[in-house]
């Protein structure tokens, strides 16, 4: 680029280096590539301007997180995408995985429920299996985990790392196969208490509504289809005498009376998020603690959303050998109202009737049985509860030996889910039966205990960062549910289901797992310019077939993929950045 502060006069060059510019004389020029220090050249007397690029240190030295630890960017071997804290702040939403659409290469985030609060669906590897869970491993503070990403605060994410290559299957065994997702919490820092409040207030609409046609379009589409399909002429094609359009259309019809059904469904809101942090330490000691709410109504009718976020973590330097720290979350959630039926709205005439003489919605607007009133259950009493806790505490040693270190960490994380829905004698579904009312409950339960060992030493010209892993996990899922009809009154809602007299349904199911795991993983270096990685994992799991309780999951360095080079520190201008 022509640097004058003025024009946008710039070219690029070729894969060769190779590039062609016209500039005033006494010019200067600067040279910028992804990941080098920028430069600077004054223009002389020559027409050939050839630079060499530095690269950039700084970005070279940034230490990222990885499997089971750190490591610099410029010793890493394998594929590795960082997403940092000023990134994930970029982005003005509640939703963590919103903040995450692209931003890595190759990370894929589909919807396919836009209510608030719900998990999007995310590849790393692409469509792996045709039946198996696609969905990449979570890890949460070095501890594996199982709960939804919309359960947390945006907030209090301090970074996120992206394992996409063969080694997230290495160092993570078969849960690695597609992808890892690194997430790590912000943490303490040294110096003077503060306390920091932010809040986000926002209207929210739909971006746009589906286009139907309108009254007067309607007709004349009923009318042609009439006419080729079934021959009518003349007062067979008129709404009222004819059969063009239903009984029920023809009421509103003579009354003039049309009906947008999006009007009913989709609606103008109010969000809120708060969000309120402590933090502070000494050289000893490092605090932070937040509690955030969040109030998302949804633009849809009854998708009501509230979650509450407990966030606390302590990191305590004990001496000069010991370290040790506790980090909890605590999450509440609140839904509940059943949503209307959107296809069934705009597939709705605009003269179907919306409500009859009583207030009540009325059933088949268009007298059709498979198209209902889109609003038919929005009263129905329902409340969904959602809790889930988490608590990480870990332990570091530093052992006599020179660059060798012992941590210790255990996670326990508890979820459970309740969810109830009784449908009155107000809904069209609980009119017919007196009353339906469903309950389901689920609770799940999983720890993970690991232990790493670690040596991370120079000699010479040779750096040697080794890694080993013991790890045990368990999990647990507990699960009743229960549905009845014919209540003598609506007043007790889902909380007495002794009270249904017919089509009375109780189930209920269990599931228990186990991990045991080892891995290994070295990393060496020469000179800082050739590095190698060698990983190994073996992982038994009680979900493994009879006499086949343990795989192993080795990575071995293949030229060009996983053994490398280190690149020099000079680079020519042109060539691959």
């Amino acid at each position: 680029m022509v640097k004058d502060g003025k024009s946008n006069n710039g070219a690029v060059s070729n894969t060769q280096g190779v590039y062609e510019i016209k500039v005033p004389a006494s010019s200067t020029l600067l040279f910028t590539c992804l990941g080098y220090t920028d430069q600077e050249v004054k223009l002389g007397a020559s027409n050939v301007v050839n630079v060499t690029m530095t690269e950039d240190a700084q970005s070279l030295d940034e230490v990222v997180v990885v499997g089971y630890g750190t490591q610099k960017k410029k010793d890493l071997t394998g594929g590795l995408a960082v997403v940092s804290k000023q990134t994930l702040e970029m982005v003005s939403t509640n939703n963590l995985m919103d903040r995450l659409v692209g931003q890595v290469a190759g990370l894929n985030i589909t919807t396919g429920n836009e209510a608030p609060g719900s998990n999007q669906t995310l590849l790393i590897r692409g469509q792996n299996s045709l039946t198996a869970s696609n969905d990449p491993l979570i890890i949460l503070d070095g501890i594996p985990y199982s709960g939804g990403l919309a359960d947390l605060d945006p907030n209090i994410i301090e970074n996120m790392s992206v394992l996409k290559d063969a080694s997230a299957v290495a160092i993570y065994g078969s849960r690695g196969s597609n992808g890892v997702i690194l997430i790590q919490t912000k943490r303490g820092s040294q110096g003077e208490f503060h306390v920091t409040y932010k809040t986000k207030l926002a209207i929210a609409e739909p971006m746009q509504r589906i286009e139907t046609m309108g009254p007067n379009e309607f007709i004349r589409l009923k009318q042609d289809m009439g006419r080729l399909k079934n021959n009518y002429s003349g007062e067979q094609l008129d709404p009222l005498v004819g059969s063009i359009i239903s009984a029920s259309e023809k009421v509103n019809y003579a009354k003039g009376i049309t009906n947008d059904w999006q009007d009913y469904v989709f609606r103008t809101v109010f969000t809120m998020d708060h969000q309120l942090s402590f933090q502070g330490g000494n050289e000893k000691t490092t605090y932070m603690a937040s509690v955030s709410y969040l109030d998302n109504p949804g633009v849809v009718y009854n998708s009501n959303y509230q979650r509450t976020n407990v966030y606390a973590s302590i990191n305590q330097k004990m001496n000069d050998w010991l370290s040790v720290g506790l980090t909890t979350q605590f999450v509440n959630r609140e839904t509940g109202g059943a949503t209307p039926n959107l296809e069934h709205a705009i597939k709705q005439s605009p003269y179907g009737i919306y409500k009859d003489e009583t207030g009540a919605y009325y059933e088949e607007p268009m007298d059709y049985s498979n198209l209902p009133n889109p609003m038919k259950d929005v009263n129905a009493d329902q409340k969904r509860t959602g809790r889930n806790f988490m608590a990480n505490g870990f332990l570091d040693l530093k052992l006599p030996v020179k660059g060798l270190s012992f941590r210790s960490q255990f996670g326990y994380n508890y979820r459970s889910q309740m969810n109830g829905t009784y449908y009155g004698r107000n809904t069209v579904t609980g009119k017919k039966v007196d009353g339906r009312a469903e309950l389901a409950n689920n609770h799940t339960t999983d720890w993970t205990w690991e232990n790493v060992l670690k040596f991370d030493r120079n000699f010479g010209k040779h750096h040697i960062d080794f890694t080993g892993l013991f790890s045990m996990q368990e999990a647990q899922y507990t699960a009743a549910s229960q549905s009845g009809e014919g209540f003598v009154n609506d007043d007790s809602s889902f909380y007495r289901m002794d009270g249904a007299e017919n089509k009375i349904a109780i189930s209920s199911s269990f599931w228990k797992e186990n991990f045991v795991s080892g891995m290994f993983r070295v990393n060496y270096g020469f000179n800082s310019k050739y590095l190698l990685t060698l990983t190994g994992r073996a992982d038994s799991f009680s979900a493994f077939a009879e006499n086949h309780k343990w795989a192993f999951f080795p990575r071995l360095p293949l030229p060009g993929i996983s053994a490398r080079r280190a690149s020099s520190r000079t680079t020519p201008l042109g060539s691959t950045c």
